[in-house]
């Protein structure tokens, strides 16, 4: 089975087309890409989501 794997700078409209018409194509996401959300995840809680944060529509506003 092929694996199309999301790493934040390959992924063509192709592969995406071959994903939507193909669902049994399996995804992954790369390590380096899950690592790189992480890092800007743990930011966001750390800068952001907290009583005293200035406000930022859509971080701390509950939009979403």
């Amino acid at each position: 089975m092929q694996t199309i794997t999301i790493d934040g700078f390959n992924l063509t409209a192709a592969q995406v087309v071959s994903v939507a018409r193909a669902p049994h194509l399996k995804v992954a996401l790369a390590e380096s890409s899950r690592a790189a959300l992480k890092q800007s995840r743990d930011y966001i809680e750390s800068t952001w989501m907290h009583d005293e944060a200035p406000m930022m529509y859509s971080f701390n506003t509950g939009v979403g």
